[in-house]
């Protein structure tokens, strides 16, 4: 068995191999299958050919140069995360062309793409025009679920989200704007959620100022508490004791951190696009994030109120049956370790 995994992602910084779950997680499962890991964002080592026996990449754009040189090198390359741009109805038509090309390029140097959603995974079959290379296969991305178990009687009334704020277009995909507005509405308008806080998590950047205006603009500033970047221990303990979770992205590639909430007995609130039709779908709370907020709000409020201890316990378990990392780690043995890929 080849033992050398070099472990790419086009990062600004190494250190987010180590903050970003899905990089973390992965890195894991391959340590945990016998393999050495030496995680790079440097398209360069890839060069040092005598450095690695396999290739295992980090989305399917600037991943493809790595990709090239691995398959000139004879080594083998695995392609994994997820793949935003495939999705018609969130990226321009410029966007969605670009990441075609790049997607049926990367496919192309590639043993195996492995896909992390039901969503990305359709739109893929679309630009193949429903003949799927054998070399496609689905393996969602996982959690450590046991890290998040806890009980009810720790809970508050606070709403948290995750965010990376280094840019105003991701706080806006992600729907923190959005989420901002509901729960704006939702604390003024109901006495459940007087007390309630909204905690904002991840690490600030040029998005921070957008998100900090709005709380102005809606006068909830002493309703909402920006963490920053913080450690995964913290952020556990905060879905531990937060009692509802905003995911109301306009497109989500898979919705690790909402499977972390629905793991932690979160009432999670979303918008059912992309990835989470499959990480989270029923057992959160829907919200069209294109229709207006006022309009439904009634309905909403209604179905937060109206969820019990079987609709959480089926969350919990719905997360441990799909998206624990055991499940990952086997899909990796049979996806990686066969020979014959």
């Amino acid at each position: 068995m080849s033992k050398k995994v070099l472990f790419y992602s086009s990062v600004k910084s190494k250190k987010l191999f180590e903050t970003q779950k899905f990089y973390k997680i992965d890195i894991e499962i391959l340590q945990d299958i016998g393999f050495n890991v030496y995680p790079t964002n440097r398209i360069a080592d890839f060069f040092k050919f005598w450095n690695y026996d396999i290739s295992f990449i980090y989305f399917y754009r600037y991943g493809v140069f790595p990709a090239l040189i691995s398959k000139i090198f004879g080594k083998r390359v695995f392609f994994t995360g997820g793949i935003d741009d495939l999705e018609k109805s969130y990226a321009t038509k410029r966007r969605y062309i670009i990441q075609k090309i790049f997607f049926k390029l990367c496919c192309l140097f590639s043993n195996k793409c492995i896909i992390v959603s039901v969503s990305d995974f359709e739109n893929i079959k679309r630009i193949y025009k429903n003949r799927l290379p054998k070399k496609i296969v689905k393996s969602f991305h996982s959690i450590d679920v046991d890290k998040f178990i806890c009980d009810d009687k720790s809970k508050g009334d606070d709403f948290t989200t995750i965010v990376w704020m280094g840019g105003k277009n991701n706080v806006q995909r992600k729907g923190v704007d959005t989420a901002l507005v509901l729960f704006s509405i939702l604390s003024k308008k109901y006495n459940e959620f007087n007390n309630s806080k909204f905690i904002i998590i991840g690490k600030e950047g040029d998005g921070t100022l957008y998100i900090k205006e709005l709380i102005e603009k809606l006068n909830i500033k002493n309703k909402v508490k920006l963490t920053g970047e913080i450690d995964e221990s913290t952020k556990i303990n905060i879905l531990k004791k937060s009692k509802f979770y905003f995911q109301l992205s306009k497109y989500e590639g898979f919705g690790l951190a909402a499977i972390e909430a629905l793991a932690s007995r979160n009432i999670v609130l979303h918008s059912n696009k992309g990835g989470l039709r499959d990480s989270v779908g029923r057992h959160g709370i829907i919200i069209n994030i294109d229709e207006d907020l006022e309009m439904q709000i009634e309905t909403i409020y209604q179905n937060i109120i109206s969820v019990n201890d079987e609709f959480l316990s089926k969350g919990e378990r719905y997360v441990k049956l799909n998206f624990s990392k055991e499940r990952r780690i086997e899909d990796f043995k049979k996806i990686i370790l066969d020979k014959n890929v």
